[in-house]
């Protein structure tokens, strides 16, 4: 038995002294299991949506639904943008859907002049938005839907009393008011004449024969909010179109990261240095595996999308020029975190294990599995950190906003930019390591 202890505690030191063995056991389901259990236990609620706002009422009701979104954590007001002179402009109808077009907001909520009168029956409001991110847009419809419901009940009680008298007709619609009037009294501890005071009646007094259609919207009528979708109203695969580039960039670094640490398996099996033996320099065989790693991940990108348009009539030929670049650029930038890995490890299953955790990692919080704006603020800024963030991010803006050269710039030159820092790290370890 002694023997056979031994034995066990042989395995376990060498569990230990495997960091790559010791980072998958724990530390990736620890980090996975923090990040899904902050988004469904509700500490990842959303908070910051960038959200424009024109408020053009002069009702009470629309002060407090201004007040209650200035207020609330899960949206970021704005109110004015910079035009092209440099100055701070409020918005209008047409400058606020420019700024949802270009991907400044997720969505805009206008309040009307005429949203809320003495005689309405409804609340009428206007929103704008691009559900780029599916989830993101049912979360935001049904979080603004919460503020206004929860900050202006009277509103609903005015409504349902003025709707009543349209449907019922004034005596039965009284009746109706005045038992909806007591049971608020009831349970609400308000007096039935101030719920009833100052209430203008100018109803007909008869039913027309509609009147049961019309009482199936009674309260979904009471607010009443005007929709428009400003982007993506001509994506064929929605759904699909959201998804691949992030599907796609995962794939892309685990596939280069493979092929980059080949050159443990080149160095073991003394490829290397038959290969140094001949006129080859060390820079030439660096510069060989970064530009075939290159051109293996633009291959994969081109076969994955071109399915996508295959499988799912994914569009990627209308804006396939923009395409191409990120494409070279997402390559470029993987290829130079693979070489990073290969640089840095001193085996290649330490670069098998890390890069596992990193993909993984840079995944869950890049966008690639679920919006980041659903993640924690902490987590959000370290997402903005990650090549899967840029690449996911500018493949949607490629795919589904039809962005143009100009509009791409920024994510270009942010991915190329990784590449570049990256690889001179890399190229300053490689000469001080053994690898090659």
């Amino acid at each position: 038995m002694k023997t056979i202890l031994n034995l066990i505690k042989k395995d376990y030191i060498l569990f230990w002294h495997d960091k790559p063995a010791v980072s998958l056991t724990f530390l990736v389901p620890i980090i996975l299991i923090y990040i899904f259990g902050s988004i469904f236990s509700g500490g990842g609620s959303p908070q910051g949506i960038r959200m424009a706002f024109i408020n053009n009422s002069n009702a009470s009701v629309a002060k407090k639904i201004e007040t209650a979104l200035d207020t609330s954590s899960s949206f970021k007001i704005i109110k004015s943008y910079i035009n092209d002179k440099g100055k701070e402009v409020k918005f209008d109808t047409n400058s606020v859907k420019d700024f949802i077009r270009r991907g400044n907001a997720s969505a805009a909520l206008i309040i009307p002049e005429d949203a809320y009168t003495d005689t309405s029956t409804s609340l009428r409001l206007k929103f704008y938005y691009d559900p780029k991110n599916a989830i993101e847009m049912q979360m935001i419809q049904g979080l603004l839907q919460q503020t206004i419901m929860a900050e202006i009940p009277s509103v609903f009680t005015a409504s349902m009393q003025r709707k009543a008298e349209s449907y019922l007709g004034m005596e039965k619609g009284s009746s109706f008011n005045r038992q909806i009037a007591s049971v608020i009294s009831k349970y609400y501890n308000v007096d039935t004449s101030v719920i009833l005071h100052g209430m203008k009646y100018s109803f007909s007094d008869s039913v027309g024969s509609d009147s049961s259609r019309k009482a199936g919207n009674f309260f979904s009528n009471i607010l009443q909010m005007d929709k428009e979708q400003l982007v993506g109203a001509n994506v064929t695969s929605p759904d699909a179109t959201r998804s691949v580039g992030g599907w796609a960039v995962m794939f892309l670094l685990f596939t280069i990261t493979g092929a980059s640490t080949s050159l443990f398996d080149e160095s073991k099996s003394g490829v290397i240095l038959r290969i140094l033996s001949s006129p080859i320099s060390r820079v030439q065989i660096l510069w060989s595996k970064y530009l075939y790693n290159i051109s293996l991940g633009c291959i994969q990108l081109f076969v994955l999308f071109f399915m996508g348009y295959l499988l799912f009539n994914i569009n990627i030929f209308s804006n396939f020029l923009n395409l191409v670049l990120m494409i070279i650029a997402a390559s470029a930038a993987s290829t130079a975190f693979g070489m990073l890995l290969a640089a840095f490890c001193k085996t290649a299953a330490q670069a098998s294990g890390l890069g596992t955790f990193l993909i993984l990692t840079m995944s869950a919080v890049g966008g690639a599995w679920f919006p980041t704006f659903i993640l924690p603020p902490f987590i959000q800024i370290i997402s903005k950190l990650t090549i899967v963030y840029w690449a996911v991010d500018g493949f949607l803006k490629v795919l589904w906003n039809g962005y143009g050269f100009m509009d791409i710039l920024p994510y270009l030159g942010v991915l190329i930019a990784i590449a570049v820092v990256v690889n001179l790290v890399s190229l300053w370890k490689f000469k001080r390591g053994t690898i090659l």
